[in-house]
């Protein structure tokens, strides 16, 4: 049975996702730190499998994947949708933070890349969808480890799109705007909604459509993509 995996699954975005995947007959492989919200996704998904994992932990990843490896599902798919977020101006900014956002957009995505690498290579085929921001192609203050690792995705997304394609391994990238889920600071949604030329702000559902058209058979054809959804934000 085909499957698909996905970080950050337990809401927002990821979770969205998920439900998406499930609605087309995947088999989706729930991961993220927050056990209660996955086990609700997972109720919610149906045919599906969720593990508790923290990402920016080599062997608590090498045991998770080794599990899901060992079933009898064909993952043809990977989203890193895992995130954080944190305002500060730069003088602020922390090294911890700045790891902290590294460690869990940048290695973490790339962490599991690699995994599913060898087996996407060796079934000649594969796709990947990693979960950037506007905030990766166009900066604005306060945002300086943030924007910078979400600009690092959207790198690291078109050098695994060109090694992969002589595999058939497909890499994309979807950048969304301001959408309404808990990354967000309680207020901060509302008050971004008038700044959106769109006149709202995103909903986690219209980010999972274009994710899944990305990392599905609906684009056969695409790969290095970098699609912003963003309620055009990113053209003021």
């Amino acid at each position: 049975m085909k499957a698909a995996i996905i970080t950050g699954a337990g809401s927002g975005i990821g979770r969205a996702t998920a439900l998406l995947f499930a609605k087309h007959n995947y088999h989706v492989f729930l991961l993220g730190r927050d056990t209660r919200k996955l086990r609700i996704t997972h109720l919610e998904c149906g045919d599906a499998t969720s593990i508790g994992c923290d990402l920016t932990k080599p062997d608590e990843v090498d045991a998770v994947m080794k599990q899901i490896f060992s079933t009898n599902k064909t993952v043809e798919i990977l989203v890193n949708n895992a995130g954080i977020f944190t305002y500060n101006n730069f003088e602020n900014t922390t090294e911890d933070d700045w790891m902290n956002h590294y460690q869990i957009h940048v290695l973490a995505s790339v962490r599991m890349a690699k995994a599913v690498w060898p087996q996407f290579v060796k079934n000649k085929k594969g796709s990947i969808v990693n979960i950037s921001s506007t905030l990766g192609l166009k900066s604005t203050a306060g945002t300086s480890a943030y924007s910078s690792m979400k600009a690092a995705q959207v790198s690291l997304t078109q050098t695994l799109a060109l090694e992969g394609a002589p595999h058939n391994i497909r890499v994309n990238c979807v950048a969304p705007g301001i959408v309404d889920t808990p990354i967000h600071p309680p207020g901060a949604v509302t008050q971004m909604q008038n700044a959106q030329p769109l006149g709202r702000v995103g909903r986690p559902e219209e980010i999972a459509q274009s994710v899944f058209f990305l990392a599905s058979d609906q684009s056969p054809w695409t790969t290095g993509a970098v699609l912003a959804v963003d309620g055009g934000i990113n053209l003021l």
